[in-house]
């Protein structure tokens, strides 16, 4: 469960955080670490940061451009649901928040072919998708 933090404060330290990182995600990533674990799960899970930002502090990594856009469309708190990411013709990415833990769900159609849970999620789910199918 997210904690309830005042969102007066959480939109001053959603300020704060964004100004000493800039533009930078893995300025971000540095400076959310250095939060309170109530604090950080509070603003990635708010509509002060994007999906994109939640996506690079939990894997670390920036996904492909298409996937990059998709997830700036998005708020963080709507990485509660699933969050198509990436795909080609035969399957998709998608990406998730649960428990504060991220996932990456491989499907086909509406068919779930892997689902992944952790920090190696997406390394995880791209792996599944370079082995043979």
């Amino acid at each position: 469960m997210v904690p309830v933090i005042d969102p007066m404060e959480l939109a001053v330290l959603a300020d704060r955080v964004l100004q000493i990182a800039g533009e930078n995600e893995a300025r971000l990533a540095e400076v959310l670490d250095t939060l309170d674990p109530d604090s950080r799960a509070a603003l990635l899970d708010s509509d002060f940061l994007n999906a994109y930002q939640v996506f690079y502090y939990h894997f670390r990594e920036v996904p492909g451009p298409l996937a990059e856009e998709r997830l700036l469309l998005h708020a963080a708190q709507d990485t509660r649901e699933w969050i198509l990411v990436d795909g080609d013709e035969e399957v998709d990415f998608y990406f998730l928040i649960h428990d504060g833990k991220p996932a990456m769900e491989v499907r086909e159609a509406d068919v779930v072919l892997a689902r992944f849970e952790g920090k190696d999620a997406y390394r995880r789910a791209r792996a599944f998708l370079a082995g043979p199918r």
